[in-house]
């Protein structure tokens, strides 16, 4: 596979030759920017094979490196050698959030450890909140720990980092066990989480061999910044080779539900939308309040249901919208006898004729053509994209729609600037949407 280095924006920017090895000197807060605009699947490399611990050294005022894409990859050669390696990160917005890899062990191997860097990008503020649309490539799902089932985006900073040891070509045959410092811009927490810029939040990495975040639990010790600081961070986080995987992000200490809930879902049934939800136990739990959204960013309340206080056994729960608005979305705040509450992820649900099924959302993003969907079922859509003229440009046949929000992306390249016509097809029917590529 090609391999493009990178693009980039210098200024005081230098290889000095100490001894054998160069350093990379990024001076008095010049930047390395990587080629976001490349397209998703395309990788591009930032290569420092000098190991030691200062071959890549900021001075001055400091230094940027920006990746914003997983593919953005910044490959360091370590091998054998042990110590503490900074890589000086920056948003996209320029909030410096410098990564530190305290590499303990030697492992074997001459192997390189792979770094990068991103949050929700081009994204709409209103769906920034959901890692599950942006989740790196060996990343599964978003789940909570306690039911595996509940999309726990919103107990999770919009961020995620790649930290590879085992990177194709690079890897080390026994992994270095490490101490990773995380630093995080106040701002990859947006709107719609339920932690804020001052909640405490550690490190998870995901283990794709179980599928899991929950095998290993948040870690670290977290440290507000100054009130007018823009980033917080999240330092001795102490992992030992055998859980150390490549994909990582920061979530909530708490439980992100005070509730063990299994099953959460919406059905139309008689014209109504029955929700349904199932615990398989309960502390403390006063009631449960039903939330309804039209757009996902405003809700209202539209019920209540008494919970059962403290169980251990499974139990079932219900709650009929005897006024559906088409297709719309719902959630369950919790709330214990003391007044703390959390909130569930959203759900689709709708009793419409086109099967609770439509294009929310579609937009250029440079790279991409995105496609925002929201469905109250699953399903099996071909996605096309036509011209004015009528030409069929692009076909995705047989993509996954899943119930809820599912986020479809292509490729624009060759695509002329123009405006154009999304179209989700089945068997059951079309929807469109017309959509301005530049």
């Amino acid at each position: 596979m090609m391999r493009p280095l990178l693009t980039a924006s210098l200024t005081l920017l230098s290889f000095a030759s100490f001894g054998q090895s160069a350093r990379l000197v990024i001076n008095n807060d010049a930047y390395i920017v990587y080629d976001v605009t490349a397209p998703s699947s395309q990788e591009t490399w930032l290569v420092v094979t000098n190991p030691a611990t200062n071959a890549i050294t900021v001075s001055g005022t400091g230094g940027n490196i920006i990746s914003e894409r997983e593919q953005n990859y910044l490959r360091w050669g370590i091998g054998a050698t042990t110590g503490i390696y900074s890589v000086p990160f920056t948003t996209a917005a320029g909030v410096k959030m410098p990564l530190t890899y305290q590499k303990n062990t030697a492992g074997t191997g001459a192997g390189s450890v792979v770094f990068s860097t991103y949050n929700f990008g081009a994204l709409p503020v209103a769906t920034a909140w959901n890692n599950d649309l942006y989740r790196p490539s060996d990343v599964t799902h978003m789940h909570d720990n306690a039911t595996g089932l509940v999309n726990n985006s919103n107990n999770v900073v919009d961020r995620f980092w790649i930290i590879d040891t085992q990177a194709p070509g690079y890897a080390y045959t026994t992994k270095p066990d490490a101490t990773l410092a995380f630093v995080y811009a106040k701002a990859d927490v947006t709107t719609n989480n339920l932690i804020a810029s001052t909640t405490q939040v550690g490190a998870q990495r995901f283990n794709p061999g179980v599928q899991k975040w929950g095998d290993f639990l948040p870690v670290g010790n977290f440290a507000l910044s100054v009130p007018t600081g823009t980033q917080n961070t999240v330092s001795n986080v102490v992992v030992p080779n055998a859980d150390f995987y490549r994909s990582w992000t920061l979530s909530d200490f708490n439980n992100p539900l005070p509730i063990e809930l299994v099953d959460l879902k919406g059905d139309c049934e008689n014209d109504q939308v029955v929700v349904r939800w199932t615990t398989a136990s309960e502390q403390n739990n006063d009631y449960f309040t039903i939330e309804k959204s039209t757009n996902g960013v405003e809700w209202y309340v539209i019920g209540t249901v008494d919970g059962a206080g403290s169980s251990q056994t499974t139990l079932e729960y219900s709650f009929v919208d005897h006024e559906p608005t088409g297709l719309a979305y719902y959630r369950l705040r919790q709330t214990d006898f003391d007044g703390s509450s959390k909130t569930s992820a959203m759900f689709a649900a709708g009793c419409e004729s086109d099967g609770g099924i439509s294009i929310v959302n579609a937009w250029d993003d440079g790279s991409n053509v995105n496609v925002l969907v929201s469905s109250s079922i699953e399903g099996m859509h071909d996605l096309t994209l036509i011209d004015a003229q009528g030409k069929v440009m692009v076909t995705r046949p047989e993509q996954q729609i899943q119930n809820g929000i599912t986020h479809l992306a292509f490729p624009k390249n060759g695509i002329a600037t123009g405006i154009y016509m999304i179209q989700l097809q089945n068997e059951g029917g079309s929807l469109n949407r017309r959509i301005m590529i530049q």
